[in-house]
């Protein structure tokens, strides 16, 4: 009886352990997955540009006013006579896509998606919450889960003030934004999303701490 019991309770120990054990798997497979979609996209997605500002170099020729290469990056605001990848093409599983985000201090790189489409859109990517859009004079609130494994913002925490993002948008434009402020607060604390930014340029990443209570917020301005 007594040696029953305990193969009963070794029995639960390995189902638990194993069961735990294919949850963490299968957390690190979805981000490796979603990481190589991400990569995959982005190599596509750094082609359009690349396309798109070559074809504006060709208008340059004919006597048009100058725009930034992709390769550089610039702190200029988007000219309103710009062409733009197209929707069809700026789209990622399905959801609309609205720019790149790069932060290499972190190693992190993600297609920024339109969140306000659709709201499992931040289940695949990062997202545009609230603001005017990348790259625009004012403030842009992006979003991302901090999963366990890694995926996403989960990094943002290793961020430090100085530390530089870069943003490109769907006319070819590659902003340098410079990191100034960096705090958490609860989750009923919205206030960094009306926050004012005197005609600046500005970009604020948002994601949950470890517990899922508070807010890490990290702020970031063009130069």
């Amino acid at each position: 009886m007594y040696n029953k019991i305990l193969t009963g309770i070794l029995v639960v120990l390995i189902i638990a352990i194993l069961g735990a054990l294919g949850y963490l798997g299968y957390g690190y497979y979805k981000k490796y997955k979603l990481d190589s979609d991400a990569e995959k996209y982005l190599e596509e997605f750094d082609t359009m540009v690349v396309n798109l500002t070559e074809n504006q170099d060709v208008d340059l020729d004919e006597g048009d006013t100058q725009v930034p290469t992709e390769g550089n990056v610039s702190n200029e605001n988007s000219n309103s006579n710009r062409t733009s990848i197209s929707s069809d093409q700026a789209t990622y599983k399905g959801f609309k896509v609205v720019g790149k985000l790069e932060m290499p201090t972190i190693n992190i790189k993600y297609p920024i998606l339109d969140v306000i489409t659709h709201a499992k859109a931040i289940e695949v990517s990062i997202g545009v919450l609230y603001g005017p859009g990348v790259n625009r004079a004012g403030n842009t609130v992006i979003i991302g889960h901090n999963y366990n494994n890694g995926l996403f913002f989960a990094k943002n925490k290793n961020l430090k003030v100085g530390d530089k993002i870069y943003i490109t948008d769907l006319q070819g434009n590659r902003l340098e934004y410079t990191i100034y402020n960096k705090y958490y607060t609860p989750e009923s604390d919205t206030s960094y999303i009306s926050r004012q930014t005197d005609g600046k340029i500005e970009v604020t990443l948002v994601t949950c701490d470890a517990t899922g209570k508070n807010r890490l917020v990290v702020c970031a301005r063009v130069e």
